[in-house]
């Protein structure tokens, strides 16, 4: 299935004490670009993290988020028991209760920064993989659209294609017509009759210079190329980027070979869709 880069997957869970919160965006991209957002008691899982994004993307710079917020309240101070029993027996030495002891500095302190386990990486890790199949769901939607938008540009080129190629036998028979009576308009009145086979190699030179069957049939090779590689599926990108240039090259040939007004015509309007063909393809995995 063909994919699109740009993309987006969210996933939440909550569990052992923490809520994870996931968020994935894609964008276009020539090679796969990942840039995580970590909490820092996650940073040594980076590297994990990129191994998910590079096992389900291959093209297309992608944002992973990674929020985590600790549930279990407990698990917000920590208690100092050395200090409290320090505290205890000074005051059992002045003979004073124990009163408020927690409230003393070194008791009770909140953590300043959240001690993530091995568990908490397992809740991470299946929340990242959900928030990233959701992306690449979206990638496959938005793909699918491309890929019918992209062959309906196809049909487009292969229409204009067709009508260059009918349209090209007839070019240097009308250059022959048109030769013919420029020379006996020149030679009107000279008593000197046109050699016809001066005007068959003059034709003959045009209609070689003039031929764009090659570019033709080229151009129909690499449409068929296309909608061979739209059936492939997923990784494509590259190489209808490749194929937009070609068709592009044989296009600008064929305008620079024939000085014909239909089959100018023909290209000018080709060159459109291979233009619209290009900026499609460039959203494409």
């Amino acid at each position: 299935m063909v994919r699109s880069m740009t993309g987006f997957g969210a996933a939440t869970t909550e569990e052992a004490g923490i809520a994870v919160s996931i968020e994935a965006k894609s964008v276009n991209g020539r090679f796969l670009k990942a840039s995580i957002k970590l909490p820092s008691g996650l940073s040594r899982y980076e590297g994990a993290l990129e191994g998910l994004i590079r096992e389900v993307v291959a093209r297309g710079t992608v944002a992973l988020s990674v929020f985590v917020e600790q549930t279990d309240l407990a698990a917000l101070v920590s208690v100092n028991e050395d200090v409290a029993r320090a505290y205890h027996a000074v005051f059992e030495q002045l003979g004073v209760g124990p009163q408020n002891i927690a409230q003393l500095p070194g008791v009770i302190d909140p953590r300043r920064s959240m001690e993530l386990t091995e568990e908490h990486w397992g809740v991470v890790e299946a929340t990242a993989r959900r928030a990233l199949e959701a992306l690449v769901g979206m990638r496959e939607s938005e793909g699918a659209r491309l890929s019918e938008i992209v062959g309906s540009l196809c049909e487009s080129m292969e229409g204009l294609r067709s009508r260059i190629a009918e349209r090209a036998p007839g070019v240097a028979l009308e250059y022959q017509g048109k030769l013919s009576e420029r020379v006996e308009a020149l030679l009107d009145g000279s008593g000197v009759a046109p050699d016809p086979q001066l005007i068959a190699r003059e034709v003959a030179l045009f209609a070689d210079r003039a031929d764009i069957t090659e570019e033709i049939d080229r151009l129909g090779a690499h449409l068929a190329q296309i909608d061979e590689k739209l059936g492939e599926g997923r990784e494509v990108g590259r190489s209808l980027d490749f194929l937009a240039q070609e068709l592009l090259r044989e296009t600008n040939t064929i305008g620079s070979k024939s000085s014909d007004a239909q089959v100018t015509r023909g290209v000018i309007e080709l060159k459109g869709e291979v233009e619209r063909f290009k900026e499609q393809v460039a959203n494409i995995e």
